[in-house]
């Protein structure tokens, strides 16, 4: 009897965390569709909706209207790019969770390549390969990783990278509590914790072709070393 290979591949649920997206979203959950349907057995896409000012909150609405396999969720108020995330894998239901930018930071076609290692591995993770962002981005994100590095040894190449794969079993092991962008750093150093090996793979970034990043903002900044700080002396200090 012949195997059916697709039968035996993963599920997935597709996070993606969304604000003022406008353009970009319709895109993203199209690309994402595409490799989905081909690449495993089930999926969901589940959009996390964060009191979007313009009409990215209607456009989500409107494709989960037409697309069974897509949910929006939203969030009462702007709490943080982390608490949305935590929201998503809260939400999701498949055997495997991958969260994702809504401004498509990499070919989504690619996803296809992480399929194989699902079988070997809990958490994959993306780190940007070729050109990278502006001169400050890359400073801010050098000293950053560098920092991350040098207090919680996490052993990867990119930390911030909006690329990562992991189980939900593994997901339900860790103490994720970061409602802001130090999210990446404590979900790595979580999976860490459990010693859980980590598969990195290199991805050509791709720029942001409209809607405005906050990621660098002097707030973003002081309230992601803010969490870092609580983070540190929760693991280091109490040993929590």
């Amino acid at each position: 009897m012949a195997v059916d290979e697709k039968a035996l591949t993963p599920t997935i649920s597709v996070v993606i965390p969304v604000y003022n997206e406008e353009n970009n979203v319709e895109n993203a959950v199209s690309a994402l569709r595409l490799v989905l349907e081909n690449g495993f057995s089930n999926y969901e896409i589940l959009i996390i909706e964060s009191g979007s000012t313009d009409r990215t909150a209607e456009i989500a609405d409107s494709i989960a209207k037409t697309d069974s396999h897509v949910r929006v969720i939203h969030q009462i108020s702007r709490e943080g790019l982390g608490s949305a995330i935590r929201l998503g894998f809260a939400n999701s239901l498949m055997d495997y969770i991958l969260y994702i930018d809504g401004d498509e930071p990499f070919d989504v076609a690619r996803i296809e390549e992480i399929i194989p290692l699902l079988r070997e591995y809990e958490a994959v993770i993306g780190f940007r390969a070729g050109k990278r962002e502006s001169f400050r981005r890359r400073l801010l994100s050098g000293v950053y990783n560098g920092l991350i590095q040098l207090l919680f040894r996490l052993n990867v190449r990119d930390v911030n990278f909006s690329m990562k794969v992991v189980s939900r079993d593994l997901i339900k092991k860790l103490k994720l509590r970061a409602n802001g962008c130090f999210y990446d750093a404590e979900l790595i150093a979580e999976i860490r914790r459990t010693g859980t090996e980590i598969y990195e793979i290199g991805f050509e970034y791709t720029p942001r072709t409209s809607g405005e990043s906050t990621l660098d903002k002097p707030s973003i900044i002081l309230h992601m070393l803010w969490e870092m700080n609580i983070y540190f002396i929760r693991r280091k200090l109490l040993g929590r």
